[in-house]
């Protein structure tokens, strides 16, 4: 071979061992099915998993931006060694790792982007959630058993109206009705209700105190016309306010404002004054361990004029 020759040959190899390596943008015809508006409800094939983990990556920005523009073949073996540290669920090595990167691996949309190139670490997360959703689903099933037992109450005259439920209580600690067209007035009905330990009103809001957050209380309600015998016996607390409907609707709602789900408008005359009585038992038990159903209250609402605070128990 010539010496030119040699030298061609050598210019060419050269060339070829330097040209650049793919990076996939996130505009390219490839990453059209992994969109971001699609591509979380969709799994890739097993000959498309590295080009979706790419896609996924550019178009979410999940790495650091130093990695943006890496090319696709170390992105990917960085993807493939989170996936071996995240299925070893060693949580001290993940933080290793991710310090050792730069960037964030623990995040939900991390999580299915790596699910892509693993499909391992899906079928995980499914088993997870699936257990989780039973979890919760025993939970609410055994709150809604012992509801069940706890509210039991023969009103001794006919209501016009009532119904029990099984009420989630967040970390609000208190069962609401918050109408439109209340007021703020101080005291507030927190404040009202902080000082008799039970009821608090104020026009178009009723605040009704839980022993604990996070957990489910049984409540039955009853709505009559007018004012129904006072029944003290098998209650630890007793207290009635009087209460102005601002808007007709006196439902109570949750700490994201939706309505709770069994439980009525209780506002049987539209806006105006009513009397509410609440009756309570099972505080205690709330607090003690395997505390959830174990707080029972009884609300009782009918026409009044009178605005005065009764602790009756």
């Amino acid at each position: 071979m010539t010496a030119v020759a040699a030298s061609a040959l050598l210019l060419v190899t050269t060339a070829k061992d330097q040209a650049p390596e793919k990076v996939t943008s996130a505009a390219s015809k490839e990453c059209a099915p992994w969109r971001m508006s699609v591509y979380m409800n969709k799994q890739p094939a097993p000959g498309e998993r590295e080009t979706a983990f790419v896609c996924a990556n550019r178009q979410r920005l999940t790495f650091n931006g130093r990695y943006a523009h890496i090319p696709d073949v170390h992105l990917v073996k960085i993807g493939r060694r989170l996936c071996e540290v995240s299925l070893r669920n060693d949580s001290r090595e993940m933080q290793t790792v991710m310090e050792t990167r730069g960037f964030v691996v623990n995040t939900e949309e991390n999580t299915k982007a790596l699910g892509y190139l693993c499909p391992a670490l899906n079928r995980r997360r499914f088993a997870e959630e699936e257990a989780q959703r039973k979890r919760e689903q025993n939970v609410i099933a055994t709150a809604e058993r012992r509801c069940a037992s706890l509210l039991d109450h023969r009103p001794p005259t006919r209501p016009l109206l009532r119904a029990r439920a099984t009420v989630w209580v967040a970390a609000s600690g208190m069962l609401n009705v918050f109408e439109e067209g209340s007021d703020t007035v101080y005291p507030s009905s927190l404040d009202r209700a902080s000082a008799n330990k039970v009821v608090g009103a104020t026009p178009g809001d009723l605040t009704i105190l839980t022993a604990d957050t996070d957990t489910h209380v049984c409540v039955a309600v009853e709505a009559y016309d007018k004012r129904p015998p006072v029944e003290v016996e098998g209650w630890e607390k007793l207290v009635e306010v009087g209460y102005q409907s601002t808007s007709g609707e006196m439902v109570f709602t949750d700490d994201e404002g939706e309505v709770e789900k069994g439980l009525p408008d209780l506002a049987i005359h539209d806006a105006g004054r009513y009397r509410v009585r609440v009756h309570m038992r099972g505080a205690k038990a709330a607090l003690a361990d395997d505390g959830d159903a174990r707080q029972a209250f009884l609300i009782i609402v009918y026409p009044g004029a009178s605005r005065r605070t009764q602790v009756l128990r």
